[in-house]
């Protein structure tokens, strides 16, 4: 039987100035009775303020700005039954987890329930408030993808649905420009993740329970995944040292934009997985989590997808000017531990308080992370519990 894939992005505009055409694609959609969801950060910022000013005297606007940073399935549920489902849509404004917060409010809104009742694939019944994003970082993709990331009691869960892809976004990267050097290196570092585990998940026919709504890697997800790479690894320490790099914002903007639709169509692999479990216990940042999880996840995975990290090696040696012939899985993973130490990031668990006995816990929560552990390329076994131990 001849592989099927389903490849369905956003529409999304992108670009310095891109922000000035959201009334013109608010009233194209008809949308005249919007709730904008931000959080304290970018309400302060001024970010809010040139939205509510680019909207003002056209559209009916409510607004919700106590978005958390690390959301909770309650304090979705809170807000849910206090909004009601009068709005045509809800527009996400901040980082992953605003957008998030939006999505999944707008699950709760139209049908009601606990957001806990909706975690996992497809258990979404039906068509949400339509959702809008306006991303003011360059991390979790989220204007791209179907997901809402939230925790729910202790186990940093999510909802995958088709239903929630937001029906478009607006990618500009002059609202980057003034982002913390520790929330660039952060969602920076989710961003880069996305593009290397998008590339590395199990191949789509080799997926078991097909058709699900991650797909494993394919041709689409694998040309994102690596034009997301090349344009985040050319970027990211340049954001991070100099945040009025103008150049560095935008390819950090498009590179993460493009690891959301890869990784949204591809689905992810065991490093997002153990730092999902990971920021349950601790409620420590997602790019931290992930940066202390990568050794002990590309490492159990290396055997199994050592000729993409070998690729990954090539396109850094091209970009970094380094003349080698011949890329190394092996030297991939030493070069991506050289940018956690240089970044300043924990390279193990450990560095955040979790000790050896802890491990068992963090395979346990591991292990329920399905949307996750299904893409990725070497299946869990065994021999999972004895990477963490050591890694930890």
């Amino acid at each position: 039987m001849p592989e099927i894939i389903k490849f369905s992005p956003a529409p999304s505009l992108f670009g310095f100035g891109s922000l000035a055409k959201l009334p013109e694609e608010l009233e194209s959609r008809r949308f005249r009775r919007i709730l904008i969801i931000t959080d304290p950060q970018i309400a302060a910022s001024g970010i809010l303020q040139r939205v509510l000013d680019l909207l003002k005297g056209s559209f009916d606007v409510e607004l919700f700005d106590g978005a958390p940073s690390e959301p909770h399935g309650v304090d979705v549920d809170r807000e849910g039954a206090r909004f009601g489902s009068h709005f045509d849509t809800l527009l996400g404004l901040g980082g992953g987890s605003s957008m998030d917060f939006a999505k999944a409010l707008s699950i709760i809104i139209t049908h009601s329930g606990s957001l806990g009742d909706y975690a996992g694939e497809g258990t979404v019944p039906g068509p949400v408030v339509p959702i809008v994003c306006v991303p003011t970082t360059s991390g979790t993709g989220s204007q791209s993808t179907q997901t809402a990331v939230f925790t729910v009691e202790g186990i940093k869960s999510g909802c995958s649905s088709e239903y929630i892809r937001p029906v478009f976004s607006i990618v500009d990267p002059e609202l980057t420009m003034g982002l913390p050097s520790l929330l660039t290196r952060n969602s920076g570092y989710d961003a880069l993740m996305h593009a290397i585990e998008s590339f590395i998940a199990c191949p789509s026919a080799r997926v078991e329970e097909r058709p699900i709504l991650y797909q494993g890697s394919n041709p689409f997800s694998r040309a994102l995944a690596l034009e997301a790479f090349r344009s985040i690894w050319s970027s990211y320490f340049k954001a991070v040292s100099d945040g009025d790099d103008r150049e560095a914002r935008r390819g950090m903007s498009i590179g993460s934009h493009l690891a959301g639709i890869a990784f949204s169509h591809s689905g992810l692999g065991l490093v997002h997985a153990l730092a999902s479990s990971l920021g349950g216990m601790l409620e420590a940042p997602h790019g931290v989590c992930l940066a202390a999880c990568t050794n002990i996840g590309l490492g159990f995975n290396l055997k199994a997808c050592e000729n993409d990290l070998a690729s990954l090696d090539g396109v850094t040696d091209e970009i970094d000017g380094a003349g080698s012939t011949r890329g190394s899985a092996e030297r991939f993973l030493s070069n991506i531990q050289v940018i956690i130490r240089k970044l300043n990031f924990p390279s193990r668990p450990s560095d955040l308080g979790i000790k050896k006995e802890d491990a068992l816990t963090l395979l346990n929560k591991t292990l329920v992370q399905t949307r996750r552990i299904k893409t990725n390329p070497r299946p869990l076994g065994e021999e999972l519990l004895s990477f963490i131990e050591k890694g930890i």
